[in-house]
């Protein structure tokens, strides 16, 4: 009898993980026109900005490990340059905690074989004067890659 029951339970329990896991699985999968829907929502409004606010980044940049490192991402990827042009923009509700550096060449660049990138972007993410995190979209037309929507 103890082993029978021993068993019923494992077996019960064995359903039961399954049944829990593959509803859950199912549920976190997200469609795409959800997807589409709160990348829509998420928008940001990007300025480009002045020349003294432009000024004022590029010693947030420099100033902080954080932008080096950025700065040394471009490096490797191939777009430092004096080819490329560089353009600075902010995020309007962040109060200029977000910027973003847009760096576009006359040629795609990028480390790997298979693609080369349009252009390369940066968004800074700044608590008072420190960089404190940043993130690198890569842009290519041709492969249908846009990144963050900005004014041009």
């Amino acid at each position: 009898m103890k082993f029978y029951s021993c068993k019923l339970i494992l077996s019960l329990s064995i359903g039961l993980g399954t049944l829990a896991v593959f509803p859950l699985k199912a549920l976190t999968e997200t469609p795409a026109y959800v997807l589409e829907e709160l990348q829509q929502a998420n928008v940001r409004q990007w300025r480009k900005m002045a020349d003294a606010e432009e000024s004022q980044t590029w010693k947030y940049i420099l100033n902080s490990p954080l932008g080096i490192a950025a700065l040394n991402q471009l490096a490797i990827e191939g777009f430092i340059s004096p080819t490329c042009t560089k353009t600075f923009y902010f995020e309007e509700t962040s109060g200029g905690f977000l910027s973003l550096m847009r760096v576009k060449c006359s040629e795609p660049q990028g480390v790997s074989i298979a693609i080369k990138y349009d252009e390369i972007r940066v968004i800074f993410s700044r608590f008072e004067d420190n960089i404190e995190d940043f993130k690198i979209e890569r842009v290519s037309r041709q492969e249908g890659i846009l990144g963050t929507p900005l004014p041009d």
